[in-house]
C-alpha cells in the first residue's frame, strides 16, 4: 500500500467515525441537553469539514493549479478558499432539502441522476474558466483590465469547482431532515463548509509559496506559466465532463 492510499484510508476512518459522532449525538438531542449537544454537534462538522476537504475532490486540484501559476496575495487563497466551500454547502443545502421535500419518495434515484448532471454542468464551466484564463493572457493588456478579468476569473473559478454539491454536507443535512432538526441542519452544513474553506484555502497557500519561491526562476515565464494553468484546468474539467458522461 503507498503512502497516499494509507492517508486516504485514514481520512476515511475518521470520517466515518466523525459521521457516528455526529448522527449519535443528533439522535441523543432533548430538551435538557440541547444547547450543550448542538454546539457538540456543530464542533464535530467543523472537523469533519477540515478532514473531509483534505480527500478527493472539492476543487484543490484547481486551486492549487490557478495559485500556482499566477501571482496572488494570502487573502486570495482564503477569498477563494471560502467562496468555493459556501457555493459548495449552498448547493448541498438547496439539492437535499429539494429532493427531500419534493421527491421524498424517489430521493435516491433522482439524486444520482442530478449528481451526474450537476458534475457535467460543473465540468463545462471548468472549461470555461480554462479557455477564460488562456484568452485573458493573450487579450489582457491594462493593469485595470487585467485586474477585473482576473477577479472574474476567481469567481468563476470558485463557483464552477463549489457548484458539485458536497456528499458530506448533504449527509449530515439529510439526517438532519429526517429527524426535522432543520436548523442544525443547516448551522452543521454552515460549519463544515467552515472547515472545508480552511483545507482549500491553506492547499491555496502552499501553492502561492510555491510560486513565490520559484519566482526568481519563473518570473520571466509568467506568460507561460499562465497558459499552463489555464490548460491544466481545461483538460481537468474534459477529464471531468468524460468521466460523468460515460
Amino acid at each position: 500500500m503507498s503512502l497516499y492510499e494509507s492517508f486516504l484510508n485514514s481520512l476515511i476512518q475518521y470520517q466515518f467515525k466523525f459521521n457516528s459522532y455526529i448522527s449519535s449525538t443528533i439522535k441523543s438531542i432533548n430538551d435538557e441537553n440541547m444547547i450543550t449537544s448542538s454546539l457538540f454537534v456543530l464542533a464535530i462538522s467543523f472537523l469533519y469539514g477540515l478532514i473531509h476537504a483534505a480527500g478527493p475532490g472539492h476543487g484543490k486540484a484547481i486551486v492549487g493549479f490557478y495559485f500556482a501559476t499566477n501571482k496572488n496575495d494570502y487573502t486570495e487563497a482564503f477569498k477563494i478558499g471560502y467562496l468555493i466551500s459556501i457555493i459548495h454547502a449552498i448547493s448541498a443545502l438547496t439539492l437535499t432539502f429539494g429532493i427531500f421535500f419534493l421527491l421524498e419518495t424517489m430521493f435516491r434515484q433522482n439524486f444520482d441522476h442530478f449528481s451526474k448532471i450537476t458534475m457535467q454542468i460543473s465540468a463545462f464551466m471548468i472549461v470555461c474558466v480554462g479557455i477564460y484564463i488562456i484568452v485573458s493572457s493573450y487579450l489582457s493588456r491594462k493593469k485595470k483590465e487585467e485586474k477585473l478579468n482576473k477577479n472574474r476569473s476567481k469567481f468563476a473559478l470558485a463557483f464552477s469547482a463549489g457548484i458539485v454539491p458536497c456528499p458530506g454536507v448533504m449527509t449530515i443535512v439529510l439526517f438532519c431532515t429526517m429527524l426535522k432538526n432543520y436548523f442544525l441542519g443547516v448551522l452543521a452544513a454552515v460549519t463544515m463548509s467552515l472547515g472545508m474553506g480552511l483545507t482549500i484555502s491553506i492547499v491555496g497557500i502552499l501553492s502561492i509559496v510555491l510560486n513565490k519561491r520559484a519566482n526568481g526562476f519563473l518570473e520571466e515565464k509568467s506568460f507561460i506559466l499562465e497558459i499552463i494553468g489555464g490548460v491544466l484546468i481545461l483538460g481537468l474539467g474534459c477529464l471531468l465532463f468524460l468521466i460523468n458522461y460515460v
